[in-house]
């Protein structure tokens, strides 16, 4: 945690004064610079500092170059004076987190009250940094959403990416994956576009601690040992220290604790050379859990109490229930279980207020374990199920958020990317039949117990079939629209049909084809996730028109189907008649200025000759293919006279010219 939040000092003074401000002379020494004060210096050495020669040196290095620019600024020059404390922000605290904090807050509250947004941006991310180690990091997201309103608001690309860099660690560390790669990928766009190369690379780390905490330890170690090669090329110290940090949990986390014992023991060493003591309490902790995992008990408990120590002279409490969790694991390999309980009763308290769901699965587990290997088995069994809920709620965020972290792929690196994707799924499959073997263990247990345990195993059970329908509602909806996909109306439309024809002898049942007209001018034009937006706002729009018992589905790229229960063909007309007119009326103006859609419907109603949905859609393609002939942005219905197979493409259709684009 600690490290984290020095790599986010370190980014402050990399876009300190944002793009645009690319060094353009040669490189020099900062003591070259004038030793009397002058604006025209001071924004030259902040330019350095910025983007330059200077961008990479560790904390000592640019707290004289802080030092320089305090001989550089002209008396009287409050707006410099601000930019010039806004980086004493992130240097002069280093292992006091209060100080820290109650110096940010009070800067902010006078920048806002200067209407400086330029340095109010920086202390909101300041001051949110000391939160994450005062409190929780959760508490911290309001002052960096502060600060990226902000940034955006200013059109400030490389402090809007700073910030969305700092959001995306959090969303990160509270499990909420599919949130945290968006804002990180869309952060290293923002500096590669402002020319920030370097900060660039610094996302690197955070897009690889991502990885690592959604259980992929080798496209973890890919980004990390990228991170680390750019460090150790820049020398720089202190985002050396987080990326080796971070290999190392990767390693425990693949089983291979040798290995990370070694490379968190080089984290350590690094962490001491800074003289940084939140980052040499990080370093304590994390080889506390691999010793723990090595069953070096003893040894565990002694780094801890040296993490501890350090965490205190720096303030820094935000890893208390991290401390107390890896205390009472050490504990209980002791046999003390007894006070390894109490340890992870503290841990409890500290994970449930960070509201961090990974962590109190990995705590419900070990205390299960704990309480079984004691003798107190009803307690175990009701922390067991504790365990599989918390499991089963980080499964569903993970499930939930993979099509949008999928979606988020870099341009340059699509193909690695899309097989990340099928191991991803392979991975979360494997989870699955894991956690149901684990449940089904328990089950076998519970049938040798008393007969209050048979009523656990049905609430498990239960579960289970509310999982599984949870599940089968899920694959009939489009991931991307929210409306029903192709399977959802196909298994729609059949009951429909059945139902139309058992009730008077045929009851009327229309179906209308929609297709976006020129949507791959769309994407072409704006972009593919400015298409996805469309088909979203399009199909937003077409619900809503739609009665309670009509169904719109997706059926493929920007093609919709609509079934009617009940409706005629003149009645199906008038429907796709205000369909049309409701997206040709649509306001997307936000997505693009000047982006207009159509669409063009072909509509067919049932007739007595039709075997199903198939011969019923095919005559409504026809339709559509004629409003597509015909100019766009129109509706074509077809007839069915008594007695025949098929319809034919009615004479009459109703719409308007096609909008230009």
């Amino acid at each position: 945690m600690y490290a984290h939040r020095t790599r986010f000092f370190s980014l402050l003074l990399i876009v300190a004064l944002g793009s645009g401000m690319a060094a353009r002379a040669a490189p020099q020494t900062p003591t070259a610079a004038p030793p009397i004060p002058s604006a025209t210096a001071f924004d030259a050495l902040f330019k350095r500092l910025d983007t330059g020669d200077l961008s990479e040196r560790d904390t000592p290095r640019q707290i004289q170059i802080v030092a320089q620019l305090q001989q550089l600024l002209p008396p009287g020059d409050a707006h410099r004076q601000r930019l010039l404390d806004t980086q004493r922000c992130g240097l002069d605290f280093t292992n006091a987190a209060k100080d820290g904090y109650t110096f940010a807050d009070a800067h902010l509250a006078a920048a806002l009250l200067a209407h400086d947004d330029d340095t109010a941006i920086r202390f909101y991310y300041c001051r949110g940094g000391y939160q994450e180690s005062l409190t929780t990091p959760r508490d911290a997201l309001t002052d960096y959403n502060h600060g990226i309103d902000l940034a955006r608001a200013r059109n400030d690309e490389p402090m809007l990416a700073t910030g969305l860099q700092m959001r995306g660690g959090i969303y990160s560390l509270l499990g909420i994956y599919g949130k945290a790669l968006a804002d990180l990928l869309e952060a290293q766009r923002l500096y590669l576009r402002s020319e920030l190369p370097i900060a660039a690379d610094m996302t690197l780390l955070d897009i690889g601690i991502a990885y690592r905490r959604l259980g992929y330890p080798d496209k973890a170690r890919e980004y990390l040992q990228q991170s680390i090669a750019h460090e150790e090329s820049v020398g720089d110290h202190e985002s050396l220290f987080a990326s080796t940090l971070q290999m190392g949990f990767a390693n425990e986390e693949a089983g291979s604790f040798d290995a990370a014992l070694k490379i968190e023991q080089r984290a350590l060493n690094l962490a001491t050379a800074t003289g940084d003591r939140g980052s040499v309490g990080s370093a304590h902790l994390a080889i506390a859990s691999v010793l723990t995992n090595l069953h070096r008990y003893p040894d565990a408990l002694d780094s801890l109490q040296k993490a501890e120590t350090n965490f205190s002279a720096a303030g820094d409490t935000a890893d208390h229930g991290m401390v107390m969790f890896q205390r009472g694991r050490a504990l209980a390999g002791l046999g003390q279980s007894r006070n390894a309980l109490e340890a992870f009763g503290q841990a409890e308290t500290a994970f449930s207020a960070g509201g961090n769901q990974r962590y109190l699965e990995m705590l419900h587990q070990a205390k299960a374990a704990t309480l079984e290997a004691s003798g107190q088995i009803a307690a175990a069994l009701d922390e067991y199920k504790r365990y599989l809920a918390a499991h089963d709620q980080v499964a569903s965020q993970r499930a939930d958020q993979q099509a949008q972290m999928l979606r988020e792929q870099f341009d340059t690196d699509r193909s690695k990317m899309e097989n990340e994707r099928l191991r991803a799924e392979q991975d979360l499959k494997n989870k699955q039949v894991e956690v149901l073997q684990r449940v089904r263990r328990w089950q076998q247990v519970a049938m040798g117990l008393l007969a209050i345990l048979l009523g656990l195993l049905a609430l498990l059970v239960i579960r289970q079939l509310a999982r599984l329908r949870r599940w089968k509602r899920i694959a009939s909806i489009d991931v991307l629209t929210g409306v029903a996909n192709r399977r959802g109306i196909e298994y729609f439309a059949e009951n429909a049909i059945r139902h139309a024809r058992l009730r008077q002898r045929h009851e009327p049942l229309a179906t209308l084809v929609i297709d976006v007209d020129e949507f791959k001018r769309i994407n072409d034009r704006f972009g593919h996730a400015t298409g996805d937006r469309v088909l979203q706002r399009i199909a937003h729009a077409c619900a809503e028109t739609l009665r309670e018992n009509d169904l719109l589905g997706r059926t493929g790229g920007e093609e919709f189907l609509v079934i009617l229960p009940g409706s005629d063909i003149a009645r199906a007309t008038e429907v796709a008649e205000r369909l049309r007119n409701r997206v040709a009326g649509l306001n997307l103006d936000d997505l693009a200025p000047g982006l207009l859609t159509t669409i063009s419907i072909g509509v067919a109603e049932m007739s007595a000759k039709d075997a199903g949905l198939a011969e019923l859609e095919r005559r409504a393609d026809e339709a559509l293919y004629r409003a597509k002939a015909d100019g766009r942005n129109r509706v074509v219905s077809t007839t069915a006279a008594a007695g025949q197979d098929r319809g034919e493409p009615a004479a009459t259709a109703t719409g308007g010219a096609p909008a230009s684009r």
